[in-house]
């Protein structure tokens, strides 16, 4: 089951809204914390899509553990979490005037 909210611009939420305290955590920790099912139910799609996010922003350890999730993930939980993953960053990309 897959647990995510989808905010104004179609990006996903960090973390369903009764959790929203979690939001200031870093992307590896949410990564980590969907993977292991620990304080929000285990979902590979967002564990995958928060480890990407890290390893984007030159976290190594993060790249490493997207590809552990990613091993016990189809094709299309895999393209799932990457758009996931890219409107977020899009979301948090400056509005050019």
């Amino acid at each position: 089951m897959t647990v995510m909210i989808l905010a104004e611009g179609d990006a996903p939420s960090i973390v369903p809204g009764d959790l929203a305290e979690l939001a200031d955590r870093p992307a590896r920790e949410l990564g980590t914390l969907y993977a292991a099912g620990r304080v929000v139910p285990r979902d590979l799609v967002a564990a995958h899509m928060w480890f990407n996010i890290a390893a984007l922003k030159g976290d190594r350890d993060a790249a490493h553990r997207r590809q552990e999730v990613a091993a016990e993930m189809s094709k299309d939980e895999i393209a799932q979490a990457l758009g996931w993953a890219r409107a977020w960053l899009d979301a948090q990309a400056p509005v050019a005037l």
